[in-house]
């Protein structure tokens, strides 16, 4: 048995396709009245199925011109529709010529139960035939205009729904993208005015980004730098290419949380560092790159390196002083026994050298301190 079903809605068609074909109909598909008119002029078809509410013409009219065909009118036909479900609808297809009207969405049981009883009805002639439909039936076609212009009016208020709420989904992303503008101005404000450095690294130590903190420190623009490995640019005597984010905590040229590590300027001057950092992650927890802030600690490290080292000069001084003058003191007891010894010994005797050698170990001692104590007194 060969079905036609007629509806401007493709999965539609497919839908009840593919439910006929698997209870062995074999079916022809139309998408609008007029299509199915042709079809049905030119092949020999046993069932209608059709939907209502579709352009160029609409399945009352079609179901008219088959029944006032009288190479059609025999066809049993069915409506099918998820427009048209009131009583008044089904009333109004039946005085088209219906012999059924099924609403959508249906269940696949009752469809195919109501085309079995149709099937039964027309071979046994029950047949819904109008007497007499034509432009004269004012009744009918009143109803019909009026079911028509009600369910364009509710067409048209689906519609300026669906726009009403495509023009609130429209205004609401409008808003989220102003906010996100927004964010993004506040983070690129925050980043250029940070008085700190901002640097991005990606996964193998090449620069992404850093602040105009950067080039003011460093000397050096992002345009000039961007791609290069940061350790190339900035650390020349250690730096290595196999530098990376992900192997980082290996790595000697890591910039470290919390520490302190130097960077070489454009003008050859090394400025002191103290890095702050954290990985970068994409929505799926992927390592994509290093974010790290670091803040010139040059300044502090050199004022702390001078007090040390006056600290350490004071306490040398101190020491010093007092070490000279006890080590001259020495030294004078030393030279005054060694020329009381060269008197008592024979020039012949051998210990003679040897008091020769302390006494010109104890005149160098006493030349050392003499230095030293002109260096203090200066």
């Amino acid at each position: 048995m060969k079905v036609l079903i007629v509806d401007d809605d493709i999965s539609n068609l497919s839908l009840m396709e593919a439910l006929l074909q698997n209870n062995n109909y074999e079916v022809v598909k139309a998408i609008n009245g007029e299509k199915a008119l042709e079809t049905l002029r030119s092949e020999s078809i046993n069932l209608i199925i059709s939907d209502i509410l579709m352009p160029v013409m609409d399945g009352y009219h079609l179901c008219q011109e088959c029944k006032a065909d009288n190479n059609l009118k025999n066809i049993p036909f069915i409506f099918c529709s998820g427009t048209y479900t009131d009583k008044k609808d089904e009333n109004l297809s039946k005085k088209f010529g219906a012999e059924a009207f099924i609403t959508k969405p249906f269940l696949s049981d009752h469809l195919l139960a109501t085309i079995s009883q149709v099937i039964k009805n027309s071979n046994n002639g029950k047949i819904n035939i109008p007497k007499s439909l034509n432009k004269n039936d004012k009744g009918v076609y009143k109803l019909y205009s009026e079911r028509l212009i009600n369910k364009l009016e509710e067409k048209m208020l689906d519609l300026d729904k669906e726009k009403m709420a495509l023009e609130m989904e429209m205004a609401e992303r409008r808003k989220v993208e102003e906010r996100l503008r927004k964010s993004r101005n506040f983070a690129e404000s925050l980043f250029n005015a940070a008085p700190g450095i901002v640097l991005i690294l990606d996964t193998e130590g090449r620069i992404v980004r850093f602040n105009p903190y950067m080039e003011m420190v460093s000397g050096y623009s992002l345009k000039d730098t961007r791609g290069q490995y940061w350790v190339d640019v900035f650390s020349p005597e250690e730096g290595s290419k196999d530098f990376s984010v992900a192997s980082s905590s290996n790595n000697s040229q890591e910039i470290q949380t919390g520490n302190t590590s130097s960077i070489i300027t454009k003008t050859g001057e090394k400025r002191e560092i103290m890095w702050f950092d954290s990985t970068l992650k994409d929505e799926n927890g992927k390592t994509v790159g290093l974010l790290a802030v670091g803040h010139d600690i040059t300044r502090q490290v050199k004022l702390q390196k001078e007090k040390f080292q006056a600290k350490t000069h004071e306490a040398i001084g101190n020491f010093s002083e007092g070490f000279v003058k006890e080590l001259d003191e020495i030294t004078a007891i030393m030279l005054e026994n060694v020329s009381l010894l060269e008197t008592e010994t024979d020039k012949e005797d051998k210990k003679i050298t040897y008091l020769q050698e302390i006494k010109k170990a104890a005149q160098r001692t006493k030349k050392l301190t003499s230095r030293t104590r002109k260096k203090q007194d200066s």
